[in-house]
């Protein structure tokens, strides 16, 4: 462990529907946080411990809104949700 005893995170991120709980769930060798095919399963952190020293953590998808694409297009799209 490090100095202190804190762990070392690492944070799975990207967007969504990519197989970032998938890649997690490979890495530990067992299913440990749940997968679907549908953007959008994971909806908060999960951190998994891997080992003394390490942790892992799984997020929901991260998209970032288009400039060059109107807000309602993007609605429509699925690429923000309705409250914004």
């Amino acid at each position: 462990a490090k100095a202190g005893g804190a762990r070392v995170m690492v944070g799975f991120v990207g967007h969504p529907n990519v197989g970032k709980s998938s890649l997690l769930n490979s890495i530990i060798g067992q299913k440990v946080v749940s997968v679907k095919n549908t953007p959008g399963h994971t909806k908060i952190l999960q951190t998994i411990v891997l080992d003394e020293s390490t942790c892992l953590c799984d997020s929901p998808g991260v998209v970032f809104p288009r400039l060059d694409v109107f807000l309602e297009e993007q609605v429509i799209g699925g690429l923000v949700p309705l409250a914004q």
